[in-house]
């Protein structure tokens, strides 16, 4: 796994802390492969109480 298929926005590590970072993720990935999309769902679900939305209230996408 390169570095461009880590996002498609294309993730560019900007220290070495974040290449370390990026580096066990990638050794993660290959021991445990991509996790199922109900782990990344879960996960999200347990974040939603905690993370604010962006929009001001009342906004609506036209």
């Amino acid at each position: 796994m390169s570095y461009y298929e880590f996002n498609s926005a294309g993730f560019t590590p900007r220290d070495d802390k974040q290449v370390n970072l990026f580096e066990d993720f990638k050794k993660f990935r290959s021991i445990f492969g991509t996790p199922p999309k109900i782990a990344y769902l879960r996960s999200l679900a347990r974040t939603r109480p905690y993370t604010r939305t962006v929009y001001p209230p009342g906004w609506r996408f036209q």
